[in-house]
């Protein structure tokens, strides 16, 4: 994979000159995680076929960063097979897509406030019960018995840590995501989902349902963003159910191995999609909410995720039944020598 020749707006964008890039590998251009899937592919094209690998990191000679989409294609050159490869920078509209997922994460947070006030008062009240039964009994001038007093402390420090985990679990939600992928257990971001909405879909009486296989291989991703996904399909799916006049309140989530893709269905008994807008419903902005309770952002920036990682979303509804979103990854099976085939 040795650099052939560059183009001098190659020499401009990456900061070599074309002596420097002669001397070079394409891979040197990289980073090793993107590069170790592009060389996968890369064995595939050589008989004339063309591949768009996106957002890729690429770095220049200062050794500054920068996001790319290589579009590589088969050629022969001065009679050898060899590859040409476009670089496109497209830097700034990965940062203005940052910025909007942190905006939606942001807005997000904002909406699920009563229920994390929720999640943080059950601690809350079991300290208060706690510390005002030592106060009482020392008032009284009773003695507390060793016993009594070790359960109290035990209680008091075990709900400290609850209420810790929850806030440092909002703070990490909260920070700006990376778009880059590294190796992440699916069933981590969908249990995370419920630290943060758990306590919200008891109140309301919604039946959560995990189904998640335990054995299931990595996949590529950013667990943050991945949580975010699923934060946007809890919610719409208690929406949902929120609205339907009658019936069950069920949510169930399911992760399985398909072949070589692992798979999450996330399944709802509410009210359904008309089947009038169901080729909308992953546009940016369009939501059926009322002003002021949506932004309309929360699918459309599921989908830009998902597809980042090399993943689909479909999404099957009946109005009046319910909803199922499935989403497929590619199984990362090299790292894992446990992983089943």
């Amino acid at each position: 994979y040795r650099i052939l020749d560059a183009n001098a707006r190659a020499e401009s964008q990456y900061g070599y000159s074309k002596e420097e890039f002669l001397n070079m590998s394409f891979w040197d251009l990289g980073f090793k995680e993107d590069m170790e899937e592009m060389k996968y592919h890369f064995k595939n094209i050589l008989d004339g076929r063309c591949v768009l690998f996106s957002k890729k990191s690429h770095r220049k000679k200062d050794g500054s960063r920068f996001y790319v989409n290589i579009h590589v294609c088969g050629v022969r050159f001065a009679g050898k097979n060899a590859f040409i490869a476009t670089t496109i920078d497209i830097t700034e509209s990965v940062q203005k897509e940052a910025q909007l997922i942190q905006t939606s994460k942001l807005a997000t947070l904002g909406e699920m406030a009563a229920g994390i006030a929720h999640e943080l008062n059950q601690p809350l009240n079991v300290m208060k019960v706690g510390s005002d039964f030592l106060k009482k009994m020392i008032e009284r001038g009773k003695k507390i018995s060793d016993k009594d007093l070790k359960t109290v402390a035990q209680q008091i420090s075990s709900q400290v840590d609850r209420a810790s985990q929850i806030i440092n679990h909002l703070r990490e939600f909260a920070r700006v995501s990376d778009i880059e992928a590294h190796e992440v257990n699916i069933n981590e971001p969908i249990r995370n989902v419920f630290k943060i909405l758990g306590q919200q879909l008891r109140l309301r009486q919604i039946e959560v349902e995990l189904d998640l296989d335990e054995n299931l291989p990595p996949i590529m991703a950013d667990s943050n963003r991945l949580e975010q996904v699923f934060i946007n399909l809890v919610t719409n799916a208690r929406d949902a159910i929120e609205e339907k006049p009658s019936g069950d309140k069920l949510l169930k989530i399911k992760s399985f191995l398909d072949k070589n893709d692992v798979v999450v269905t996330v399944s709802d008994s509410g009210k359904g999609i008309p089947r009038n807008i169901m080729d909308r419903i992953f546009e940016p902005f369009f939501t059926t909410k009322e002003i002021g309770k949506g932004t309309g952002l929360g699918l459309s920036i599921s989908y830009a995720i998902i597809r980042d990682y090399g993943g689909s979303i479909t999404v099957e509804s009946e109005e009046g039944v319910g909803t199922t979103f499935e989403l497929r990854f590619p199984a990362c099976f090299k790292h894992n020598k446990n992983t089943r085939h």
